[in-house]
């Protein structure tokens, strides 16, 4: 798939936005991709948790 039509850079036209199924890698094993679900879920959770937590201590009144 192509965007944009540029001229002048060789003999293809345009920006590439996907690379040929056969140049990609393939992917990791399942373990580790369900690590990094995990850690990001994970993270994710503490991070909303933090931001609640200063809310909370916004709003308290004192």
């Amino acid at each position: 798939m192509v965007v944009l039509g540029l001229p002048r850079q060789g003999g293809r036209r345009g920006i590439p936005l996907s690379t040929p199924p056969s140049a990609e890698p393939p992917p990791g094993p399942l373990w580790r991709r369900l690590a990094w679900m995990a850690a990001i879920w994970a993270t994710s959770v503490a991070a909303l948790g933090v931001v609640a937590f200063v809310l909370r201590l916004w709003i308290t009144p004192s």
